[in-house]
């Protein structure tokens, strides 16, 4: 597949089915690697989760306390992990999901984003840590070409372990605008701490795309809000996705990719803007990997 079409492609899936995930612009040329081992106070969990088109299998998950765990993900895809109200369950979840996207059902994205805690993801291949805040039951999900896999959901028991945030090498995060803060320079391979301000309001994820060097973020935008042309040639082979955090969310990224210039992007639907994704009101940000 080109590339422009892959481009387009990734606005018009989020616009019609998607709420937390979606394909990168291009698929990475390194993938997400750890770099870099946790320290905490107490020895840190380590989940690991396998994708397959229909399904998603946990291990690590027997006797896990609430608190900051690593999480691996084998497979092609992003793995997220979710926590409900009470009341509202991975069914409920499918069916607001479906609503939105078979009918750009705004109320049905509200419920679900109004039910749904987000604690962040990671893509096939790749590692970080994310929280799981307090004893309860939590679900892993994942949105590809076939739609969204619900995995089986596991609980966390208390009491809450106490363990630090690992040493990163800098940060992304997700302001009101919608926006972008954070490092403006990131070592080529590391850990980046990836957070959602509690002021956004809705959740928002991380796509870092290669560009060469001098694009701007018009030129994107651009390229995003077209239908047709020919491949822009200063898309480059680099790039990694995250998964989706609620506002007020954290979570560290182990990375590993080729030096150059990136521009950050987050397309998840806004349900203040009809369900339009982010990145095309403005939520770009170039960046250099050095």
């Amino acid at each position: 597949m080109h590339m422009l079409k892959r481009l387009r492609r990734v606005v018009a899936v989020v616009s019609a089915t998607a709420l937390a995930g979606s394909p990168l612009l291009m698929a990475p040329t390194v993938a997400n690697a750890s770099s870099t081992p946790s320290t905490s106070r107490a020895a840190m969990a380590h989940v690991t989760a396998t994708l397959t088109k229909k399904s998603i299998k946990l291990t690590g998950i027997d006797r896990l306390r609430a608190g900051r765990v690593m999480l691996s993900v084998k497979g092609k895809g992003v793995v997220e992990l979710a926590m409900f109200t009470a009341g509202y369950d991975s069914d409920d979840f499918v069916a607001d999901l479906n609503k939105f996207g078979a009918k750009n059902d705004i109320k049905a994205l509200k419920h679900a984003l109004k039910n749904t805690q987000i604690l962040g993801g990671i893509s096939g291949g790749g590692s970080g840590t994310v929280e799981l805040p307090k004893p309860g039951s939590y679900t892993p999900f994942s949105f590809g070409d076939r739609g969204l896999v619900v995995g089986d959901a596991f609980v966390v028991r208390g009491p809450k372990r106490t363990s630090s945030v690992p040493r990163t090498d800098g940060t992304i995060i997700a302001k009101r605008g919608p926006s972008w803060g954070g490092a403006s320079t990131l070592p080529t391979k590391g850990r980046f701490l990836f957070k959602n301000k509690r002021s956004t309001g809705v959740p928002h994820f991380v796509i870092l795309q290669q560009v060469a060097e001098g694009t701007t973020t018009d030129q994107v935008l651009e390229v995003l809000q077209s239908d047709e042309g020919p491949e822009p040639p200063w898309v480059l082979p680099g790039g990694m996705e995250t998964g989706s955090l609620s506002p007020g969310r954290s979570m560290t990224v182990d990375y590993d990719l080729p030096a150059g210039q990136y521009v950050v992007m987050c397309f998840f639907p806004d349900p203040k803007m009809g369900g339009m994704p982010h990145a095309l009101m403005g939520m770009l940000e170039m960046i250099h990997l050095v």
